[in-house]
């Protein structure tokens, strides 16, 4: 038996060739004071286990027992991990026992899953509990992974574990019960580090469990109460009207942007909720302000908000508000707008204008005769969005008449 482990490599140094013809030769090897025998010898054991086994004994003592004796001796070295990896190679009760213990305490991650993938054909029986323990950990997320590829395929799991092995580990295997069937497991995985995994599956249950979730807000983290938000708003904000008034009346900072966003798509939003809006139009973030006015439904004078609002992005939704609150009689306030050094305040002016349809982008003809080129170049994207020939003739003409003037 060699090592075979001459490397090619000259930024390296090469490893000793040797030859053993016994049991004593080998474990001599293995005990080395030389680490880079012992590495040699580790090396041949791993390209040919069967045939460093079949030396058998020497001192009584079998190769298993001296890969365990050294991998205890090297435990926290940088070496250690090539004892384990030799270790893996071979099938006894022993190495099943270290590895099990190895895996409920260890945190590098390839070494967890090497451990998993020894222990998926080891019996779990006697480690059960240990296994299970360090499934439901929430410290290290990849001892949680690994642990889920051993217990995947066994058959007395609690409802926590195996709602935790479906959230790991997707399979026909271990289905997922809905959220009325086991809140506390699936809120305990709204809580925890595989919270990402849990909000995409409780999503895909629809409606009826968002429903559910929302008599469960009092005990959501902040992180689930604002993926709760965001999802009502997509698809029914009333169901979290009353989580809607609760945030925005104490002003939970982490939750007033998605409360806001809830807020604005509100099928029917009591007069009074604005009552607890329109003090956020103050608020010293932009985003705020900006959700803010989104979601105030009531008839305020916008134009002086738009007046003393500093950030272009605020103003651009107050640009859309006056638009929607005066209908027509704000073109001319559009056209303003329209001709404003801002790219950002000019867009959203001709998208007010644009909601008019052809009758908005013909008011922006006006502007023609004098317009900068941003503002004409701004005009004719309107037209363009309309794809309208009648209307991209009457623009050629205005340019037309503006060029000889």
């Amino acid at each position: 038996m060699s090592s075979g482990a001459e490397t090619t490599d000259p930024a390296q140094a090469p490893r000793p060739q040797f030859h053993v013809r016994c049991a004593r030769e080998l474990f001599e090897a293995l005990e080395s004071p030389d680490g880079s025998i012992r590495l040699a010898a580790l090396q041949a054991v791993r390209n040919a286990p069967g045939t460093a086994l079949s030396f058998g004994l020497h001192a009584k003592r079998a190769l298993v027992d001296v890969l365990l004796s050294q991998a205890e001796r090297f435990r926290g070295d940088l070496e250690w991990l090539h004892w384990i990896g030799a270790l893996a190679a071979f099938r006894d009760p022993r190495i099943a026992r270290l590895f099990a213990s190895l895996i409920t305490t260890e945190s590098h991650t390839e070494l967890l899953f090497a451990l998993a993938h020894y222990l998926r054909a080891e019996p779990t029986d006697p480690i059960r509990i240990q296994l299970g323990a360090a499934l439901m950990q929430n410290e290290c997320v990849a001892r949680a992974r690994a642990v889920a590829l051993v217990l995947a395929a066994s058959p007395c799991l609690s409802t926590g574990e195996a709602l935790r092995i479906g959230l790991l580990e997707p399979g026909d295997e271990t289905p997922l019960p809905v959220f009325s069937a086991a809140s506390g497991e699936w809120l305990n995985e709204l809580g925890g580090p595989f919270q990402l995994e849990a909000q995409l599956e409780l999503r895909r249950q629809g409606a009826s469990t968002l429903a559910a979730l929302v008599g469960h807000w009092d005990r959501l983290v902040e992180s689930a109460k604002k993926w709760l938000l965001e999802w009502a708003a997509e698809i029914d904000a009333d169901l979290v009207f009353d989580p809607t008034r609760e945030v925005l009346t104490k002003k939970s900072n982490g939750l007033i942007l998605p409360a806001l966003e809830a807020a604005a798509s509100l099928k029917r939003s009591p007069a009074d909720l604005d009552g607890v809006i329109i003090p956020l139009l103050d608020h010293n973030e932009e985003l705020v302000r900006r959700a803010a006015v989104m979601a105030c439904r009531s008839a305020l004078n916008w134009r002086l908000f738009f007046e003393n609002e500093p950030s272009a992005l605020v103003r651009q939704a107050f640009i859309a508000k006056i638009m929607v609150q005066e209908g027509w009689e704000a073109v001319s306030f559009a056209l303003q707008q329209l001709a404003s050094p801002d790219w950002r305040i000019r867009a959203a002016a001709a998208d007010g204008l644009l909601s008019f349809g052809k009758p908005g982008v013909r008011a922006a003809f006006t502007l023609l005769p004098e317009a900068s080129e941003p503002v004409r170049i701004g005009i004719a994207r309107m037209v363009i969005h309309l794809a309208d020939e009648e209307l991209l003739d009457e623009f050629v003409r205005h340019c037309s008449l503006a060029g000889s003037t």
